[in-house]
């Protein structure tokens, strides 16, 4: 009887081992790799790559992942395997080695399961050593219903690119009828979910949605990728307590925030750090340049100032508003300003900044009074009362933080040559920047949208009078242009960095033309 009952029991154990392991790797479910492949964060000898499976069920599973010298995979240099779960959304991520003789060559990665293998991806680790050049697409604000990624495309296949910066406002959190709407149906790209997002659900939705476009795929696909958030990763001008864009009735902004969060760095090719809220993080591509990727928007900033508490009886204090610009109030942050410092290698010949925000000075022409209001939404109308006062009108942006503006300053003056990148405004910006000593900085360079609304949407042929407007108005502006949607290449070699903006004619059809700005040339600690 005893051994009949260990038999039993033993044959019971079997097959409660079976079930588990079939439902830890089941052969016969149906495995999908519907939104592609990424890669992203490469350093000197190691890169993400990331990929997202879509089954039936919500076991875990073993999912294999392949490195090879070339695309027919016929040479594998690393290979492994990872678990898919439903705690991450079934996304994968691995931190993968590359052998030191392929570094700084473009590498080919896939993944598979139950049979079914995933596109194949490529990408390189940063270079050990000075390239004759180096190339950098980088891009902000892609905004899903408001038209078409045809800039993604565009830099997918530019041969030349060698790596992307995305700055932010990856994607946005508005209901199906919120910002730039307006043409979803007829383009059939209607917010996937409906509603706005708050829900770890919502977020995971919403990433999944922006990973469905093909272009966006390709880019992913070919071009290892260094993202940073904004605030519409979360929702509008978010701050390190709260947002413009939540309510009470939206429950907990804290809780709000994590959801935003764990739904980013599963469904972004991004290394993480233990403190998921610390995004900052370097890279190095021999002593060409060094790229420092910051944080303006989460961790650490205090709310912005609101103009309309400047405001009684249709007439601005003045006073109140300079007097709060010069109280000192967070943006980078105690401990990201001493990792800056830490981190800062001024053996580099170019220091590169990649942040979220315009960072230089920026004042509303005086004609901006003279705007017809019917054409700006009646939030934008109290911005029109500081045109032409010589005063910051944007205290989302680094105008808003003047004090921790000059500090950052002060930390990177004695670099060789400083560039700070910045997105957010979906226009294109190029800028000296001065300190308030009348010191040169270095050179601010601002991404256009990839297709979030800018000033040709709002205001039509107009647009082109206000940007020469704004050069007028603004003496360390160089250039600018409010009426086209794309991107901007960096070509850096130890000389010299060249500039040059990539526009496509119109992100409302996939059938479009491209076109680019004229070269800037910037040398170094010279001012253009």
């Amino acid at each position: 009887m005893q051994r009949r009952s260990f038999l039993k029991f033993f044959t019971l154990l079997l097959a409660s081992l079976s079930l588990k392991l079939r439902s830890k790797n089941n052969k016969s479910e149906d495995i999908f790799f519907n939104h592609g492949v990424a890669s992203g964060d490469p350093t000197h000898t190691n890169v993400i790559i990331w990929t997202k499976l879509t089954k039936s069920s919500n076991s875990s599973i073993q999912v294999n992942w392949e490195i090879s010298d070339n695309i027919d995979f016929i040479n594998i240099i690393n290979q492994g395997q990872t678990e898919a779960s439903g705690y991450n959304n079934f996304t994968v991520k691995v931190d993968v080695k590359i052998p030191k003789q392929y570094n700084g060559i473009s590498v080919f990665y896939r993944f598979s399961c139950n049979n079914q293998f995933s596109e194949i991806g490529k990408t390189i680790t940063l270079p050990i050593y000075n390239p004759d050049e180096f190339n950098i697409a980088f891009c902000s604000c892609s905004n899903y219903p408001a038209g078409f990624f045809n800039s993604y495309k565009e830099i997918a296949n530019n041969d030349e690119i060698d790596l992307v910066l995305h700055l932010g406002d990856y994607l946005y959190e508005y209901d199906k009828n919120g910002y730039a709407s307006e043409n979803a149906t007829e383009l059939d790209r209607v917010s996937i979910p409906s509603n706005e997002l708050i829900s770890l659900q919502d977020y995971r939705l919403r990433h999944a949605q922006y990973k469905s476009d093909k272009d966006l795929q390709l880019l992913h696909k070919t071009k290892p990728m260094i993202v940073v958030w904004d605030d519409h990763e979360f929702t509008n001008n978010t701050w390190k307590n709260g947002a413009e864009n939540h309510s009470l009735d939206e429950g907990i902004f804290y809780d709000r925030k994590i959801n935003a969060l764990k739904a980013y760095y599963e469904w972004m090719p991004i290394r993480e750090n233990k403190n998921k809220t610390t995004i900052w993080r370097d890279f190095k591509v021999g002593n060409l340049f060094q790229l420092l990727m910051l944080d303006t928007r989460l961790i650490s900033r205090d709310k912005q100032l609101d103009l309309n508490s400047y405001y009684s009886d249709k007439t601005f204090d003045i006073e109140s508003y300079q007097k709060d610009l010069q109280k000192p109030r967070k943006l980078l942050g105690r401990r990201q300003f001493k990792w800056i410092e830490d981190t800062l290698d001024k053996s580099c010949k170019w220091s590169i900044f990649g942040q979220q925000i315009l960072i230089g000075p920026q004042y509303m022409p005086a004609e901006f009074k003279e705007i017809d209001k019917s054409l700006i939404p009646e939030y934008m109308h109290i911005y029109l009362e500081l045109a032409g006062r010589q005063l910051p009108w944007n205290t989302d942006q680094w105008d808003g933080y003047p004090k921790e503006r000059e500090k950052f300053y002060k930390i990177i003056k004695d670099n060789q040559s400083n560039i700070i990148l910045a997105g957010d405004t979906h226009s294109s910006w190029l800028s000296n920047l001065y300190d308030s000593e009348n010191s040169f900085i270095g050179i601010e360079i601002g991404a256009p949208s990839i297709s979030s609304p800018n000033a040709i949407d709002m205001f039509g042929d107009y647009a082109n009078e206000i940007d020469d407007q704004y050069l007028q108005s603004n003496k360390n502006l160089i250039y600018t242009n409010s009426s086209h949607k794309g991107y901007v290449q960096i070509t850096i070699n130890l000389e010299n960095v060249e500039v040059v903006y990539k526009y496509v004619s119109t992100v409302k059809s996939t059938k479009y033309s491209n076109f680019e700005s004229e070269a800037f040339v910037i040398c170094h600690n010279n001012a253009l």
